[in-house]
């Protein structure tokens, strides 16, 4: 009778364990979907501030926007794949769905280097135009 306790006790313990593993991921999933949409809101401004942009060099700023596109389509690969890894029961798929995460997070962290390089190149471009006065 005591093994019979046990096993059930910890059936018990797998499945809360699991249910709260479950819940984790969509936690996780949640949190990448807001992400994505931070990215397109900040991709809708930063083009409507270069498109209103007088400057004809506005190269740094170009290369922020595009940084900002290649990270947001990162973010939208791991969303994805991370929607898909926690519906997916084979292993198989989930394994191919972990290397499509493994690309957005490369994506992204090649988008976020582009865009501080611009950044940086914006630093540039304002410090040479400002002249300074010394008083």
């Amino acid at each position: 009778m005591g093994h019979q306790q046990n096993t059930s006790k910890n059936k018990k313990e797998f499945s809360e364990k699991n249910n709260k593993i479950i819940e984790l991921e969509k936690e996780v999933e949640l949190g990448l979907w807001i992400q994505v949409l931070g990215q397109i809101i900040e991709i809708k401004g930063l083009s409507g501030l270069l498109h209103l942009e007088n400057d004809s060099d506005i190269t740094g700023e170009q290369q922020i926007l595009t940084g900002v596109w290649i990270k947001t389509i990162g973010q939208i690969l791991e969303a994805l794949s991370v929607s898909s890894q926690i519906r997916e029961t084979d292993i198989i798929k989930i394994r191919q769905e972990q290397k499509v995460a493994i690309t957005g997070d490369l994506l992204a962290s090649i988008g976020a280097a582009y865009e501080a390089i611009g950044g940086i190149r914006v630093l540039e471009e304002e410090r040479v135009k400002t002249p300074r006065i010394i008083p």
